[in-house]
């Protein structure tokens, strides 16, 4: 079980904080909702399997990419992300809500890129539970300097590549929409599917959203009577 073509699905992914130099390939494509959706209902209607979801999502140029090298470029970024959800997070990611399909690839990122991780509880809750409700690109950067200290990779970046990692940075907390235009800081309506099975992972993984106490949300989620409570 959890084993496909010899690659790896877990049901619960090991907690996020384990590497130690941090991945940013992320910049190149941001939150790519569109391309993770396609491989999600992909990955469904292929029954878990994911060799048959990438040669079927290949073949039929789902991505709608204008070259192979393109599509391909893509669905390793999207696969290493998605490899990271359980089975049952890949059930709702093809068929739930738009704002919980969000949620779910900001987790992904999260774990796949731990800087993410990091600025999520670091910086994004933080702030939240402080009331600081503004966060912004000079957030990014103090942030990207106080890690530096200890991430090589972050020191040697070009000012270019520093500049479009606090860009990328924000424009995918956007696309979660767990920040909005104007740099507001939005706690998320978590539905009572996703909070059943984020209720299923660690808490270190619960702080990488903006919300109060995940714990209170799990105990009025599952009332006996199936009745969501009012959040404040």
């Amino acid at each position: 079980m959890g084993h496909r073509n010899g690659l790896r699905h877990p049901q619960l992914p090991e907690p996020i904080m384990v590497a130690t130099h941090y991945v940013l390939s992320f910049t190149a494509g941001g939150l790519l909702y569109h391309e993770s959706i396609v491989v999600a209902e992909a990955y469904a209607a292929a029954r878990g399997d994911w060799d048959r979801t990438i040669a079927n999502v290949t073949e039929a140029n789902l991505l709608q990419s204008r070259t192979v090298s393109t599509t391909a470029r893509k669905l390793r970024e999207v696969r290493k992300r998605l490899q990271l959800l359980s089975n049952h997070e890949m059930s709702l990611l093809s068929a739930g809500s738009r704002l919980d399909q969000k949620l779910l690839l900001w987790l992904a990122c999260c774990m796949r890129y731990q800087v993410l991780g990091d600025f999520a509880r670091d910086v994004l809750r933080s702030k939240y539970l402080q009331m600081e409700l503004f966060v912004g690109a000079a957030d990014v950067e103090r942030f990207l300097e106080a890690k530096a200290v200890w991430h090589e990779e972050l020191d040697n970046l070009a000012a270019s590549t520093r500049t479009k990692l606090q860009t990328v940075m924000m424009r995918m907390l956007r696309e979660a929409e767990m920040v909005n235009v104007d740099g507001l800081i939005i706690s998320p309506a978590i539905s009572v599917e996703l909070t059943s099975l984020l209720a299923q992972r660690p808490p270190e993984h619960h702080q990488l959203f903006p919300i109060s106490d995940f714990g209170f949300w799990i105990q009025e989620d599952t009332n006996p009577k199936g009745q969501r409570g009012s959040r404040t």
